[in-house]
């Protein structure tokens, strides 16, 4: 019995309507189903155009559609300069979304921004539930009805743009307790300036996205990256995310020292000294190392500047890249997904990996996602490239690493309803 169907195609064309538009009658064509659970869509800066989204709900019930700019995307393949559609057909799974402008993520003072952005989503999510047809196992009370996992598109790298996507996803937590997200920092293809977004039928620039999913479904998430730790130190000085000191000397110093070379400039997050050497901080709710690409300024420059916040006297960790088990993380994490969870008929997976992975080792993303539908044959795999991923109860974007969402056919067992 099938319970999913999934549809996956990415279309170029020379105009973002058109593209829209025939991305989405492709996987329309291929579920049978313009009202699914949920449609993604992922495209290049190229299409970043509120006509993409006018092609896109010429096709499909807006409500469901959400989605971001990228630094490449996947449709069973690697492609660059497309927009791709992912969409997910159940009557098994519901989906709310939210979206909230950056700026005011930046300057909320306490929790009220955060809250309501979380409820808002929340509030898609139990309206979708109660009055769209599904064959799903509902409690009685509605207040009961809460998401199982989440997907959440945030901030990118710009150093000097707030807020940073660590102080979103810790500010989302409070509400969102420990319900596993899966997604990354919003890509535009390598220029660091802008994000966008799909929110409905409204195109978006510099929002966060919200999506929040209740499953009958198995599902799975993992993420992997490839690097190990090689020397720790202390945090002795930092201002927001820029390192000003390790062990009490200049912090571009002592990262420069442990590469024997002398301090030079690391541009842009592109380097691949950055990205062969990164620094590893782990996540105090769940111990997991996740990866910083360090960046300094000018031959002059003392300090290291990452893409979030870093708490002063925090242990941060000098690592490298095992290149080949860096080379195979995307295809490690799926296989992580599979092995870790119930699934035993996975039917779709959802596979974000760091714009990184495709530009410093050996530019093996067409190879890596080759491989990964050689083994997973009868397994739709879509998702973007971005500037890095998020997984788990984890409270950080890693860079450099591949975090996949695996969807199955079976049904999951409940706890009891009340």
């Amino acid at each position: 019995m099938d319970r999913i169907r999934s549809g996956l195609f990415s279309a170029i064309t020379n105009v973002p309507f058109r593209a829209g538009k025939l991305a989405i009658e492709r996987v329309n064509s291929q579920t049978m189903d313009s009202n699914p659970a949920l449609c993604l869509v992922f495209f290049s800066e190229r299409y970043a155009d509120p006509e993409l989204v006018h092609g896109i709900i010429q096709k499909i019930n807006p409500d469901v559609v959400a989605g971001c700019s990228t630094n490449g995307e996947i449709a069973a393949g690697y492609w660059r300069e497309s927009v791709i559609a992912i969409s997910l057909s159940t009557d098994f799974m519901r989906f709310g979304i939210a979206v909230e402008a950056n700026e005011k993520l930046a300057n909320a003072n306490d929790g009220i921004v955060y809250e309501d952005f979380y409820k808002r989503a929340l509030t898609d999510l139990r309206n979708k539930l109660l009055f769209q047809e599904n064959k799903m196992v509902l409690p009685v009370n509605p207040k009961h009805m809460n998401p199982d996992f989440g997907l959440l598109f945030l901030p990118g790298t710009d150093p000097d743009s707030e807020p940073k996507a660590n102080t979103v996803i810790q500010g989302l937590r409070k509400y969102l307790g420990e319900i596993p997200l899966i997604g990354g920092s919003i890509g535009d293809d390598y220029n660091y300036e802008n994000g966008y977004v799909i929110f409905k039928d409204e195109f978006l620039e510099n929002h966060t996205l919200l999506i929040l999913g209740r499953s009958d479904l198995e599902f799975s998430m993992a993420q992997v990256h490839g690097y190990h730790i090689k020397k720790e130190f202390t945090v002795t000085k930092a201002i927001n995310n820029r390192i000003v000191s390790l062990n009490n000397e200049p912090a571009s110093l002592v990262y420069f020292r442990e590469l024997n070379l002398p301090v030079v400039e690391i541009s842009d997050l592109r380097d691949e000294i950055c990205a062969l050497n990164p620094f590893g901080i782990k996540d105090q709710s769940t111990g997991e190392l996740q990866i910083l690409f360090p960046m300094s300024r000018g031959k002059e420059a003392k300090e290291l500047t990452v893409s979030q916040v870093i708490p002063e006297g925090a242990t941060i960790y000098f690592t490298e890249a095992e290149l080949d088990a860096a080379k195979k993380a995307s295809l490690d994490a799926i296989k992580k997904a599979y092995v870790d969870g119930a699934i035993k008929d996975p039917r779709l997976g959802i596979l974000f990996s760091c714009g990184g992975r495709s530009t410093f080792y050996f530019d093996r993303a067409l190879a890596e996602i080759e491989e990964i539908k050689k083994r997973f044959k009868y397994t739709n795999i879509g998702g973007a490239y971005l500037y890095g991923t998020l997984c788990g109860k984890n409270n950080w974007v890693s860079e450099g690493s591949s975090s996949v969402l695996l969807i199955g056919n079976e049904l999951r067992k409940r706890p009891e309803m009340k």
